[in-house]
């Protein structure tokens, strides 16, 4: 009896000690059974101290829960046994509806509010932006799986998306361009056309889903571009993969899905960019797609910031279309259209975003308000602008392998807009702490042309020459 009262004690504190001394100290982690961000060490240096809520005891607590030794293991055991005994799903991303179903877990309700009429607000700059440069844009609206199939949540969730409609409403009074391919998914649905998964990838389209989205997006820009190639299935191969767990998860599925793979070759550019392209720390999802056959067909070049509904599976539809497709992770980046553009002078503007990313999480509601662009600089202010001798040492040309930075210094206090004109192009001045930036391609850049040109706030137009 004494042997048996000792082998439990020593079990026990095994059980509790094991985990202890497994403690994950790494730092800046994304688990993978649940495909988030680990918390960091509260006293560490990479601790995230941003945020009006932040509370170092529920810090610690999450630290200590998101650290313990064979937490993925627990995580994905304790799954398996309820999915087995109760068919109730208890993991931390996913949940069961109805038929076998399964969502993304569903939270409180959003109800539309002073950060979605500040998004709108910021879609229209991104379209002013482009529309006084004569680039045509649209903003690409991509519905959640759990609104287009909502009547398969399980019993007991009232999923209610009404503030989707005050968006749109919202969009629409800002005279926004966009595209809303909610309808278009539920009209396939009804159809009998699986354009998500029931299973497998639980929160976005899946192929099927994008050849179909994405050919909307293709059939708005033929307004401007008549000749724009139009995708049909007998661009690609489409075969079924078998996905046997969750994404990001182990959890055991046996589904099969459809597969789209352009015929047509591409090729992907981003090397060449990367190293020196200013991007977000969080999303850096980057790509450069040149189409030969496109190319030669007089395709457009689209610059479309974008999130994982088309870093996932879109990209392929709008590679197979576009000349030239460059992909920019959305989210914050997009704050950053002006630096972009004038890297890559686009010939139209895609900004397309997943109904569950329109959040703060996503989007600084603050920088969202405080971001202002350049106005275009039309033929009458550059005509108007008084001729004044460019300063020495105003001009900084500083050069990378790709890319040259423009800085510029010593403009007038009040200058309102300032901008770069080297011989037919334009590029927009953007105001750092001290002085004046552009960024643009190194091909495009003859220092002997250069001239810049300042809008002051009185009005006043100044155009400085060497």
């Amino acid at each position: 009896m004494k042997k048996i009262r000792i082998a439990v004690l020593v079990l026990f504190f095994a059980i509790i000690l094991i985990p202890v001394a497994a403690f994950n100290r790494e730092e800046n982690v994304v688990s993978e059974i649940d495909n988030r961000a680990l918390m960091n060490n509260p006293f560490g240096e990479n601790y995230n101290t941003e945020g009006e809520d932040r509370d170092l005891t529920d810090d610690l607590e999450t630290y200590v829960q998101d650290r313990i030794g064979f937490r993925d293991d627990m995580i994905l055991g304790y799954t398996l046994l309820n999915d087995k005994l109760f068919h109730k799903m208890v993991h931390p991303t996913y949940d069961y509806g109805k038929d076998g179903y399964v969502f993304f877990k569903t939270g409180r309700n959003t109800r539309f509010g002073e950060f979605h009429y500040a998004f709108a607000q910021f879609i229209k700059k991104v379209q002013d932006y482009c529309d006084e440069r004569g680039v045509p844009f649209v903003f690409v609206f991509n519905p959640a799986k759990t609104t287009v199939l909502s009547d398969e949540l399980r019993e007991g969730i009232n999923y209610d998306a009404e503030w989707v409609q005050q968006f749109l409403e919202c969009l629409d009074e800002l005279g926004v361009n966009y595209i809303d391919n909610t309808p278009l998914m539920e009209e396939k649905t009804e159809e009998g056309e699986a354009v998500y998964n029931k299973v497998y990838n639980a929160g976005h389209w899946n192929d099927l889903g994008a050849f179909y989205g994405c050919n909307a997006i293709l059939e708005y820009f033929t307004q401007f571009f008549p000749d724009l190639h139009i995708n049909s299935k007998e661009d690609f191969t489409i075969e079924e993969h078998l996905n046997t767990s969750l994404m990001v998860s182990e959890f055991p599925i046996y589904e099969y899905e459809p597969v789209f793979e352009p015929i047509d070759q591409v090729e992907n550019i981003a090397d060449q960019y990367v190293d020196e392209l200013e991007m977000d720390s969080q999303y850096r999802t980057f790509a450069y797609y040149l189409n030969p056959k496109r190319i030669s067909e007089g395709a457009p070049k689209v610059l479309s910031f974008q999130g994982s509904y088309m870093n996932g599976m879109g990209y392929k539809f709008l590679e197979n279309s576009f000349g030239e497709y460059i992909v920019v992770h959305d989210y914050q980046n997009t704050l950053n259209l002006d630096y972009y553009f004038n890297i890559f002078q686009p010939d139209c503007v895609i900004f397309e975003t997943a109904e569950y990313t329109l959040t703060s999480g996503y989007y600084n509601l603050e920088n969202m308000v405080e971001v202002s662009f350049n106005e275009g600089l039309s033929e009458e202010s550059y005509s108007e602008a008084r001729s004044e001798q460019m300063p020495a040492n105003m001009i900084e040309f500083v050069q990378g392998n790709r890319l040259t930075e423009i800085h510029v210094s010593g403009l007038p206090e009040n200058t309102r807009y300032a901008y770069v004109s080297n011989g037919s192009q334009i590029f927009d001045l953007i105001r750092d702490e001290s002085s004046y930036t552009a960024t643009v391609e190194k091909a495009n850049v003859d220092e002997n042309e250069i001239q810049i040109i300042v809008i002051l706030d009185t009005g006043e137009r100044i155009c400085y020459t060497e």
